[in-house]
């Protein structure tokens, strides 16, 4: 084994150099909330997805979007109405075969041509799609309540973020976007925003600096805030609000009492619930291979080509040769 340790201490000497000038990070204008004295029905929207096959440049992958409608009542939360949709989508790395497979592939294909994993790339891209789409479709069903979707609230090149917010002003709703994790650098330090306010002892929101939202411009939609939405969250989560911007006491006075649960107290409980709802799609994998191996057999594919393209859920093919160097190196 070589001896790096002097190269070591003098990277870790660097980081703590870097530490100790930020070491007085602190965020300002925290503010609190008192919560709303009704609670309004939230709608939680996430999306998920799995690769099942790959031939030459092309993928073959499941796209699952659900949304789950809550209600908070008697100190429960109730499950009231439940909506999905699953949807078999080709992407390729080939720019011809995406002109064959149609206009979105096309656009998804040109906007992901510097991704490293492009066809990862593009099928996040479908999955955000679809989840806007549920999202502009629950927007109009929903009357005086909350819209909230995993992630932030990214345009694209479509119009569904647009229309959901015109529909969500129209039924008076709040249209939120809520991040699971962020490694943003809002407040303008080394440090990400989440480290930072990590060491706030208080809880409320905060918004981000006007600065970093317009470096953003067009890439998000509605106004940045993390949030605390519970005394005892364990972290910060970073919220857009579309709507209702002139009123976040009021968006975060309603939020909050959906982040409540004990299990994942301080976020939604709701896009708890909605994501396991949604990943299942990688749980009936073999299901779906299932399908993929019959309907081979019936259009007379050769089996050797189809069992060899089955790919793991981030698309690369089962047995690759990464494999097994990997298990060779474990002596596997």
């Amino acid at each position: 084994m070589v001896d790096i340790s002097a190269e070591l201490k003098e990277k870790l000497r660097f980081i703590s150099k870097c530490r100790s000038e930020f070491s007085d990070d602190q965020i300002k204008n925290i503010k609190q909330f008192d919560l709303s004295s009704d609670v309004k029905e939230l709608v939680a929207i996430d999306g998920s997805y799995s690769f099942l096959f790959n031939i030459s440049s092309i993928w073959l992958a499941i796209v699952r979007v659900g949304a789950l409608t809550y209600t908070f009542e008697d100190g429960k939360y109730i499950l009231k109405d439940n909506e999905v949709v699953e949807k078999a989508i080709l992407v390729s790395t080939n720019e011809k075969i995406n002109d064959e497979l149609g206009a979105v592939n096309k656009q998804l294909f040109l906007s992901t041509k510097n991704a490293q994993e492009q066809h990862c790339e593009m099928v996040n891209r479908f999955r955000q799609l679809m989840e806007q789409e549920m999202m502009f479709k629950m927007s109009k069903k929903l009357k005086g309540g909350i819209v909230a979707v995993d992630g932030t609230l990214t345009p694209g090149f479509s119009k569904w973020v647009e229309m959901a917010v015109e529909a969500c002003k129209d039924n008076n709703n709040i249209l939120v976007g809520v991040s699971k994790d962020s490694n943003t650098h809002a407040f303008g330090s080394y440090r990400t925003d989440e480290e930072i306010l990590k060491k706030e002892e208080t809880w409320g929101y905060v918004r981000v600096p006007k600065s970093f939202e317009q470096k953003q411009k067009g890439l998000i939609y509605g106004d940045v805030y993390f949030a605390k939405l519970h005394p005892n969250a364990p972290k910060w989560f970073r919220i857009d609000i579309a709507t209702f911007k002139d009123d976040t006491n009021f968006v975060f006075s309603n939020l909050a009492h959906y982040a409540k649960f004990g299990i994942c107290i301080g976020y939604i409980y709701p896009l708890f619930e909605a994501h396991r709802y949604v990943v299942t799609v990688r749980q009936f994998k073999d299901l779906y291979e299932d399908i993929i191996l019959k309907s081979a057999a019936e259009l007379n594919i050769p089996m050797d080509d189809v069992i060899n393209g089955l790919t793991h859920i981030d698309g690369l093919r089962k047995g690759a040769f990464h494999e097994f160097l990997d298990q060779a190196s474990r002596g596997g």
